[in-house]
């Protein structure tokens, strides 16, 4: 038997989901929406060929539906669901991508990447959970540029994370 250091399609599926679900959110801004289903393709078509450049730029391609969006004025519980979503199919994706070198297409991963995906998934909600809360703690006062550097800024932090 030769080895294949690919994912399962189930593997890759898990993997995606929730970046669908977060684009989806995104339907009211019809270009965000368009922007982050566009990168969430790109990081399933990374994440299926096992290749962690391409998850990345389909992460940062989601997240940068996210910024569309808000500067199209979507609601803030909104922006959060969907940036939680590309934020755990990054992960994930990765997480997937790094199964699939180490012990090849027919491992059976399906518990890891679900352990890793409820993991992430917990994680990513409540760190949102906080900026929301504190958001609206603050009220609709901070400017929309202030968000866009911040998120830019999640998006280098994540990038500089992939480089390690």
């Amino acid at each position: 038997m030769n080895f294949v250091d690919r994912p399962a399609g189930s593997s890759v599926a898990l993997a995606v989901v929730p970046g669908v679900v977060g684009s989806v959110a995104l339907a009211p801004a019809p270009s965000g929406f368009a922007v982050a289903l566009a990168g969430i393709v790109v990081l399933a078509a990374g994440t299926a060929r096992s290749v962690r450049a391409t998850v990345t730029v389909g992460g940062v391609a989601a997240l940068f539906g996210v910024v569309v969006a808000s500067l199209a004025g979507l609601h803030s519980a909104l922006l959060l669901v969907a940036t939680a979503g590309a934020v755990v199919s990054w992960s994930t994706g990765h997480h997937v991508v790094g199964l699939a070198h180490r012990l090849g297409r027919d491992a059976h991963v399906a518990r890891s990447v679900t352990v890793h995906l409820a993991t992430i998934t917990v994680t990513t909600l409540l760190a949102g959970g906080v900026a929301l809360a504190s958001f609206l703690v603050v009220g609709e006062g901070i400017p929309r540029a202030t968000a866009v550097f911040v998120l830019f800024g999640i998006v280098l932090l994540l990038v500089a994370f992939e480089l390690d």
